[in-house]
């Protein structure tokens, strides 16, 4: 699970870093090229489209480098056995929520399915196609974290739990 979280982990990486540029530069050469009065009015629709993958593609790769927002103040004061059941908690009602937004983008791929972006010509489904596609690779994420923190001893699953909550974890 953990050669195949960094394999997509540092595809990810090089994906996003090719999406990112491809913005940046699009946004460039169109405003140059309206200075001259020669417009690339396809470029606000393709650097839409990448945004929404990178976008979802930071999403996950924050969720692998356990840095989304988490609030600790309450669950430090807990024992270390309440404070794991914490994390155990977060992870399903996490998981819960990858799954609900997988089974919504799934849907909301299909209704978009003969929706066009008008100057690309193509379906607007693959601008949602984020949504699930990336909602896998999360949950992919969430299930190693989940079984990490069984694979530990006891000693250090302590210390896992303390990690977790006071890093920012979920």
């Amino acid at each position: 699970m953990k050669k195949l979280n960094a394999l997509i982990k540092k595809a990810e990486y090089a994906i996003g870093t090719v999406m990112l540029i491809t913005i940046v530069v699009l946004v460039f050469l169109s405003a140059v090229l309206r200075v001259f009065r020669h417009p690339l009015v396809w470029s606000v629709d393709a650097s839409q489209l990448l945004f929404i993958w990178i976008s979802m593609i930071g999403a996950d790769i924050a969720l692998k480098n356990k840095a989304h927002m988490g609030v600790t103040l309450l669950s430090e004061r807990f024992p270390k056995p309440v404070q794991k059941i914490l994390v155990v908690f977060s992870y399903i009602l996490c998981a819960a929520f990858i799954i609900f937004i997988f089974f919504w983008g799934a849907h909301l791929c299909k209704m978009n399915y003969l929706r066009k972006y008008q100057t690309l010509r193509i379906s607007y489904s693959y601008a949602t196609a984020a949504v699930p596609a990336l909602s896998i690779c999360m949950l992919l994420s969430i299930l190693e974290q989940f079984i990490a923190l069984f694979q530990k001893k006891d000693s250090t699953a302590d210390s896992a739990v303390s990690a977790e909550t006071t890093s920012g974890g979920n």
